[in-house]
């Protein structure tokens, strides 16, 4: 205990959207967001697509606007904490690109909190992070959507839930370019070829686990593959989904 409070002021918690430091001996619930970010924090709310998980606007439709152009067919379904804005925008560039780790944790925590009774229902075999390539393992430190995966599987056991996460199911073989750069057409492209896997035939269902969902191609490319080796059943969860009302 006293270890933690002498490791809490020298290294203080910072607000996980603007990166302020917050007041030492800060409330739980408040320890990663400042009172003036907690307005900024939009989660994801009915009615949202049956697809993707994106928020609509028209609660008698089935699927937001992404999904009805190209509903992807390889997984299941999917779902989000977060809306993407340009607060959560720049709290997971810092979590890929400014060394800030420590944010996943919140994250992580926060979705299994809002999701555990979706997770219990879906009930996958393992939680499976996005893989990166190794050169940008080695650029990076680590692989976000791991340690996003890994806090998940965690805080879900306080629960009763017990599902580990799993590195070792598909692998990414291809140093892709920065996705976010390219359009839909571009980035299927850029992924033909970038993930391998191996037999999973005795493997039920999956939930990958990723930082942001933004056109699904990633997903569904990992959705196909895995399919393809045995896996009957996809889903994914995204820290924020790019809204496409």
């Amino acid at each position: 205990m006293i270890f933690d409070d002498i490791k809490k002021f020298i290294f203080p918690s910072r607000c996980v959207l603007c990166d302020k430091i917050l007041p030492y001996g800060s409330k739980l619930e408040n320890l990663f967001l400042c009172e003036d970010c907690k307005y900024n924090f939009e989660f994801i709310k009915e009615p949202t697509c049956k697809k993707c998980g994106a928020m609509i606007n028209d609660s008698e439709k089935m699927y937001c606007l992404r999904c009805e152009h190209k509903l992807h067919d390889n997984f299941e379904f999917g779902f989000g904490l977060l809306r993407y804005n340009d607060f959560v925008k720049e709290s997971l560039h810092r979590i890929k690109y400014g060394g800030r780790k420590e944010y996943i944790d919140f994250y992580g925590k926060c979705i299994a909190r809002t999701y555990k009774d979706k997770i219990r229902e879906i009930n996958p075999d393992y939680l499976v992070p996005v893989p990166i390539h190794h050169r940008r393992l080695i650029e990076r430190n680590y692989n976000q959507a791991a340690v996003l995966a890994n806090s998940i599987s965690k805080e879900l056991k306080k629960y009763g839930i017990d599902i580990g996460v799993n590195e070792e199911l598909i692998f990414r073989v291809k140093n892709t370019k920065v996705l976010n750069k390219l359009d839909d057409q571009d980035r299927g492209s850029e992924l033909k070829e970038a993930f391998e896997t191996t037999d999973l035939s005795n493997i039920d269902s999956i939930l990958i686990v990723d930082d942001i969902y933004t056109t699904g191609t990633t997903i569904d490319t990992m959705a196909k593959i895995l399919k393809i080796a045995g896996v009957k059943k996809v889903y994914f969860v995204a820290i924020a989904i790019v809204d496409n009302l």
